[in-house]
């Protein structure tokens, strides 16, 4: 007799050791992802300050924490996704990682509106590197019905970076300025960008397909484009980010004017009730969209729909009522329910697309629904802002934030229409 234990007992350990593997890379990815947001959002908690030094309107600060980021993120993002399509990813991640984190760290000696503003181009730079090669890999070592529990996982750092950079960003500001808040946030990529490229490697490309065939880049537009999914989930994400830049743009403003705090109790409420609340609904979306869509692919999309159509009213009594603690436990529904989706549609976009084309179809989702979020959204309400400020005073941000509610239940209706299609355009993709 043939005794089969130890070759059974050998595959149990190298299944085991290839979960302990992919889960390791899930995780390092996601601190990456973190430091990402963090590095984003400590100008948002240092927009007071800032504007105070350099003397700069509303609106000036809505371009900076906008515009100034999207700029080299919308020229960069699809040609570096194309690379990491045909290049070593974790490679990519690495490199950018440690740029980005450079150019944080260089906000803090800007001596000018220029200086800082060239600093915050050169972090969307590197930014527009990161994220579309991170989700491929992840795409890569986890199958269909694992993607919206792996990349919610993967998401939560989005809230787990707000989180850090609210608290970092106000209570280094407090204690020792918004310069040393930058350089506070910017030290540690270097070291774990280090870490990254020594510790994990590339994935093998298409391991959840049957085949994997590399696409020109004409044929791979035309197939997203072909998607109907795919295309109304990039309209109705545009919306929903719309609503998570704005919010983490002026929410710390809003706090400061509205409710009085200084920038140590703006880095504590904002980062508990946005980040940590928004990190918990961003890990509770992946997780139970990964178990409900199990058997009806069109739940990644309803539950999305149904999360960020509740936000819109539940953030318009946030920012409407009087009462503070009304206020705080809407901040942190509405946080939650925003940070439900973004697990389940970074899935969607990898989902409908072929294994060849998945980090270009995430850039195209990042990249413009970081234009139209990052770019519009903070813009938008600080103009408004302006535009109200004769008229309300410090209330006028009240009143510039309530777009927020708006655009999200608006995606909420294209996530809907989008669940129509998803099955068939699963089964194109596949």
């Amino acid at each position: 007799m043939v005794d089969v234990a130890p070759d059974l007992t050998a595959q149990a350990d190298k299944a085991a050791s290839r979960t302990t593997g992919r889960y390791y890379v899930l995780g390092l990815l996601t601190v990456v992802y973190a430091l990402n947001f963090l590095d984003r959002t400590v100008f948002n908690v240092l927009i007071e300050p800032i504007k105070k030094e350099f003397v700069l309107s509303d609106t000036a600060m809505g371009l900076l924490a906008g515009f100034g980021f999207v700029l080299s993120y919308s020229l960069l993002g699809i040609p570096i996704a194309r690379i990491a399509d045909r290049l070593n990813r974790r490679n990519i991640v690495a490199l950018a990682f440690a740029f980005w984190s450079a150019m944080t760290f260089l906000c803090g000696m800007a001596s000018s509106v220029t200086t800082l503003a060239l600093a915050r181009i050169g972090v969307g730079i590197g930014e527009s590197a990161g994220t579309p090669a991170s989700q491929s890999m992840v795409a890569d070592l986890f199958d269909k019905n694992e993607r919206p529990r792996a990349l919610g996982v993967y998401a939560i750092g989005t809230y787990l970076g707000v989180f850090l950079g609210y608290f970092i960003g106000g209570y280094v500001n407090q204690h020792y300025g918004w310069r040393m808040a930058f350089f506070t946030a910017g030290m540690p990529g270097i070291a774990l960008a280090a870490i990254l490229w020594l510790t994990i490697s590339e994935p093998k490309r298409g391991a959840h397909a049957e085949t994997f065939v590399p696409e020109p880049i004409g044929p791979t537009l035309g197939f997203l484009a072909s998607q109907k999914t795919f295309v109304i989930v990039l309209i109705g994400f545009c919306l929903t980010t719309y609503t998570n830049y704005a919010t983490a743009a002026w929410i710390p403003p809003f706090l400061a004017r509205v409710h009085h705090l200084n920038s140590a109790e703006i880095g504590t409420y904002a980062g508990t009730f946005k980040g940590l609340f928004g990190m918990a609904g961003t890990l509770v979306g992946g997780l139970v969209v990964a178990q409900i869509s199990s058997r009806d692919d069109r739940w990644k999309l309803w539950a999305p729909a149904i999360t960020s159509g509740l936000a819109g009213p539940v953030f318009a009594l946030c920012v409407l009522t009087l009462d503070f603690a009304t206020m705080v436990a809407a901040l942190a529904a509405t946080s939650f329910l925003v940070g439900f989706h973004l697990g389940p549609i970074f899935a969607i976009a990898q989902t409908v697309a072929r294994p060849s084309m998945r980090a270009l179809a995430s850039a195209i989702v990042l990249l413009t629904a970081t234009c139209f979020g990052q770019g519009v959204g903070p813009l938008a309400v600080g103009m408004i802002n302006d535009a109200l400020k004769n008229d309300y005073g410090a209330d006028a941000v009240r009143y510039s934030l309530l777009s927020a509610s708006v655009t999200t239940t608006l995606g909420a209706l294209l996530f809907l229409c989008a669940a129509a299609s998803i099955r068939a355009d699963i089964k194109r993709a596949a």
